[in-house]
């Protein structure tokens, strides 16, 4: 790493979890990179972040900013205040109910540094874990360079806990979109790519807590109904613009997802194969597309087993 240390400006949205915020407060407390600054939206909680922060606030080794919305707007108005309020070159994201490792931002920060102008997001893989502390996955990093392909058919950079955005490229891509209720990572994800290089670093730096609290994604309803429509009027042109076969196959994976990853794990069945058949008729050369598409025919038994023979693999693999 160079001799010169930019400033990374944390920003932290948070909404009622006060024993979450102060846990992830704490993790950016043992970070090995010091020149931080923070700041804390709290997007309209019951207990204000201000009094969640005031009994650790002499223990924690960087100047704490809170920023408090009088009504709840939602994750992405949050981090629209955070980056708005920010001052430093780096922009770091750290939702509220996870944990950085140590070396997180040095690590992000050296790779920036040793990286071209053009680099203008980083990020880590994930390790997401049940409130028990059980593994439940690790996420792949290794998605590099031009990746506005890729992020057209998947995130495959992930959560924004897992990564750090040069406040250009930030500026570049304009704020976070505060009409999807999910898939607003993604959606910000692709429009830093077309002007910005990505980087990964492949080990998990970041660990999730998937435990039972409430998680906007749970909502599918919402997920069909606002989500995905705004994803496909926003991003298909984009997708176009690499040719009809393309295109296709980017529609096919948004339905894929909502599927797959959405409706199947919530036993919604019929809602599953109503969206793994859309995947199918758009773009019928990925054999995942009839893979899920038959767990989701055969019902709680076969998402069982599939499950359980994930698992066993996953336990092999490690």
């Amino acid at each position: 790493m160079s001799d010169r240390t930019p400033l990374v400006s944390v920003i932290v949205p948070t909404y009622n979890r006060p024993e979450r915020l102060v846990r992830s407060l704490e993790s950016v407390a043992d970070q090995t990179y010091e020149h931080l600054e923070v700041i804390v939206v709290d997007d309209g909680s019951e207990t204000p972040a201000t009094d969640v922060v005031a009994p650790v606030r002499e223990e924690l080794p960087y100047e704490v900013t809170v920023i408090r919305h009088d009504d709840n707007r939602g994750a992405n108005a949050a981090r629209n205040t955070g980056i708005r309020e920010a001052s430093g070159e780096f922009l770091a994201f750290l939702d509220d109910d996870d944990e950085w490792c140590p070396s997180k931002v040095t690590r992000q920060v050296d790779a920036f540094q040793r990286a071209s102008t053009d680099l203008g997001l980083v990020y880590t893989a994930l390790r997401l874990v049940d409130d028990d502390g059980t593994v439940l996955r690790t996420t792949d990093a290794s998605v590099a360079g031009d990746v506005t392909r890729q992020l057209l058919c998947r995130n495959a950079i992930g959560s924004f806990s897992c990564v750090m955005v040069r406040s250009a490229a930030a500026a570049d891509a304009g704020p976070l979109d505060e009409a999807f209720p999910s898939w607003q990572d993604l959606d910000w994800y692709i429009r830093i790519s077309e002007d910005w290089t990505v980087q990964p670093i492949s080990d998990p730096l970041v660990t999730n807590y998937a435990g039972t609290h409430d998680r906007i994604t749970d909502d599918l309803e919402s997920l069909i109904e606002e989500t995905y429509p705004r994803f496909l009027w926003k991003h298909r042109p984009r997708a176009a613009a690499y040719g009809g076969l393309f295109e296709r196959k980017m529609l096919a994976w948004a339905a894929f997802r909502i599927g797959a990853w959405y409706a199947l794990p919530a036993g919604q069945y019929a809602t599953a194969r109503q969206f793994l058949l859309r995947a199918i008729t758009l773009y019928p050369f990925d054999p995942r597309f009839f893979l899920y598409a038959a767990i989701a025919v055969g019902g709680d038994p076969a998402r069982i087993a599939f499950d359980r023979a994930k698992r066993l693999l996953s336990s092999m693999q490690g």
